[in-house]
């Protein structure tokens, strides 16, 4: 272990906890920690029986190292310490006013002198520091300056600041590194935090150092976020820079600086490696193979170093696997689970239920639905609640694709196999989602000649690519979806029943958004993050229109809403003009259609926007509680018809409403006084009853 002793002057203070012994050793050590032996020595106590024979002397000054020169093994080991003061404890002098004259005032003249300059290097300059020697009279002067010497301080002097001890300038510890020949990160570290808590006598080293230590935490963060254990040595062997990586491919427990490789990998032979520029090879430690490639790093000096990697011949199969699993996947994932389905309607409960159930067998799916009810986020939830769902989700849109590219898509191709063809072929999709999910959208508008090669495939479960007379084995499991009548199609030709039936072994029909109307508000707010932004007018006359865009389209016009309107409140009057004057689109009778009753098409609005039977539930009990001079706000409303057996939520009933008010049905008014049947509302009730 490398040692250093400190000699200071006055032993009678040694065992004072502000000496300059005890101070300078704490700096020592609070930087070298337990990696040096530190030991303290006193001038006054030295003599003829007393050999200093530490690796580093530190003296205070030069007229000290000149005195203890005869009591040191090796004079050559005597350095000058170079001191400085702490921040904390000079900040309070730059708050003096300029031009003040201040005493400086310690032991002897040439500490007091250093004393001096150091706070003049420190910056100390706006004052007039005056040093302080014994006899002279300094009643000019009000305000005294002592590192821990107090007590020296003229009596008539009643202002003083004590900066405490000067400790070890980092140009000094930089030295004692140099010398003892210490490389350790922890140390560096160490030394950083130091001088953060101190004024450098040198700017330059100061600046210097940080960008070297901080360049070098860099490296080595960079080193130890390889996965190749690395290691540099000398052109002998000495190891000089490793990573963790390394020491776990070799576990290794200690620190190996200084080392020889050869005492730490037997396996390598140092000789083979002295000789060449680059050389690689395969070793075996503990059982396990490990590849290698060294490299020599040449200096200015014609001196070199060697560099190693080495990678476990495991990782590296696991790497290609990785790899090959990313470059399959890429573009091809699911991102959508059933936590993302926003809902709050019992019908839309059942199908997740069901769709959960039948995520986890391989049965095929048909999942059919209008435009924008969202069948592809139900798609892949059941890919990601599946067995598969580690592997490939491929969508395919079948009527976006040409007929004459969608089927070398789907099954693929061969080298040459048509005019433009890849050189090498190309895979299909059914192939790029091996062991995955294929997702058949709009599978309606699939050519006719191509529904024969898909009933092949799920038959067979093998695929031919075009130009090829092989097949190739798939192991995929497949979810089609369409908004078109397929049973129609069938019984015209136009869909192949032997495809039909294989698709739609397990089927999902998803309701239009007119028939779920209490997931509006929902997800008006789940899409702008803010519902409650809307009136209760402009609420209302969106739940109210019957959404052919479905949930594509109620996304649009709430970010239309949310993006133009610069009210706080947003206002029916903020509605699309198309949705202002189509209040009821798909609700219109057929032209040509004659009605058999007076209310025939009030009927289909309301079986088409909601439950007809909750519907005249509430207008029978606002008829109810009028004619017993009862008010029929909601929270009244809900209540009786809770007591009928009729149980409602307060959106579904605000929806209702809406409804009501929109067909003349009734009367709302503001406040408490709740909802009136009109006469056209008794009307309907009695005509319906």
């Amino acid at each position: 272990m490398k040692s250093i002793a400190i000699v200071t002057d006055n032993l009678m203070k040694s065992n004072q906890p502000n000496s300059v012994g005890h101070i300078l050793r704490e700096n020592l050590e609070e930087i070298f920690g337990d990696q040096v032996a530190i030991k303290n020595y006193y001038i006054d106590d030295l003599n003829d029986s007393i050999l200093i024979e530490e690796d580093l002397v530190l003296a205070m000054a030069s007229s000290r190292a000149f005195k203890i020169r005869n009591y040191v093994k090796d004079p050559k080991n005597i350095i000058v310490a170079q001191r400085t003061f702490l921040k904390s404890n000079v900040r309070q002098l730059f708050k003096i006013p300029e031009n003040t004259d201040v005493l400086v005032v310690n032991d002897d003249i040439e500490t007091v002198l250093n004393s001096v300059s150091s706070l003049y290097d420190i910056g100390v300059k706006h004052l007039n520091l005056i040093p302080f020697e014994f006899g002279k009279d300094y009643n000019h002067i009000k305000i005294a300056v002592s590192p821990s010497e107090p007590e020296m301080i003229p009596p008539y002097i009643k202002t003083f600041f004590d900066v405490g001890h000067r400790v070890l300038d980092i140009s000094t510890i930089l030295l004692i590194i140099n010398i003892l020949n210490i490389n350790d990160r922890a140390i560096h570290v160490n030394l950083y935090n130091y001088y953060q808590k101190i004024f450098s006598t040198n700017i330059g080293i100061e600046e210097n150092y940080n960008k070297l230590l901080t360049r070098t935490e860099i490296l080595d963060h960079l080193l130890d976020l390889s996965n190749d254990g690395i290691l540099l040595t000398s052109k002998d062997g000495e190891i000089l820079i490793y990573n963790i990586k390394f020491r776990e491919i070799f576990d290794i427990k200690k620190d190996i600086v200084g080392y020889n490789i050869s005492e730490t990998i037997d396996e390598i032979n140092l000789k083979d490696h002295q000789e060449g520029n680059s050389q690689d090879g395969l070793i075996s430690f503990n059982n396990r193979h490990i590849t290698y490639e060294k490299k020599n790093i040449s200096h200015f000096n014609n001196e070199y170093n060697m560099h190693f990697t080495f990678q476990e011949v495991t990782y590296i199969k696991k790497l290609e696997q990785n790899i090959s699993n990313k470059l399959r996947l890429k573009g091809h994932i699911a991102k959508y689970n059933f936590e993302n389905i926003v809902t709050q309607s019992p019908q839309m409960y059942n199908l997740i239920e069901m769709s959960k159930k039948a995520s986890i067998t391989d049965i095929s799916i048909l999942i059919t639905g209008e435009t924008g009810t969202g069948k592809e986020v139900f798609a892949q939830a059941i890919h990601n609640s599946s067995p598969r769902s580690n592997q490939p989700f491929v969508a395919v849109n079948c009527a976006a694709m040409p007929e004459s590219l969608l089927e070398s898509e789907l099954f693929g191709y061969v080298s040459g196999s048509f005019t433009g063809a890849l050189k090498g072929g190309k895979k299909g999709l059914f192939e790029i989602a091996n062991h995955g999910t294929i997702f058949l959208d709009e599978i309606g508008d699939m050519p006719h000649h191509l529904q024969s090669k898909l009933v092949r495939v799920l038959q067979e479960r093998q695929v031919m690519p075009i130009g090829s007379d092989k097949m190739i084995n798939v192991d995929v499991r497949i979810i089609s979806a369409t908004n078109k009548d397929l049973t129609d199609m069938m019984e015209k030709g136009l869909f192949r029943k032997d495809l039909f039936y294989r698709l739609n072994a397990f089927p999902i029909d998803i309701p239009p958004l007119r028939n779920r109307v209490e997931d509006i508000p929902l997800l008006i707010g789940y899409f702008s993050g803010e519902a409650d932004k809307l009136s209760e007018d402009c609420l209302n006359r969106l739940i109210s229109y019957s959404w052919p865009g479905n949930i594509r389209e109620l996304e649009n016009v709430v970010t239309y809403l949310y993006t133009f309107s610069d009210n706080k409140t947003i206002g029916s009057c903020s509605l699309p003009e198309y949705i202002k004057n189509n209040l009821n689109v798909g609700s219109e009778l057929a032209p040509g259609k004659t009605t058999s009753s007076p209310y025939e098409q009030e009927i289909a609005i309301l079986e088409e926007t909601t439950s007809l039977e909750n519907t005249i539930a509430i207008l029978g009990v606002i008829e109810h509680l009028n004619m017993i001079d009862k008010t029929a706000g909601r929270k009244h409303l809900l209540e009786t018809l809770n007591r009928r057996s009729h149980y409602i939520r307060e959106n579904h009933l605000k929806n209702v409403l809406s409804i009501l008010r929109d067909l003349d049905f009734i009367e709302v008014e503001t406040g408490r006084r709740g909802s009136y049947i009109t006469d056209k509302g008794k009307s309907f009730l009695k005509y319906y009853n």
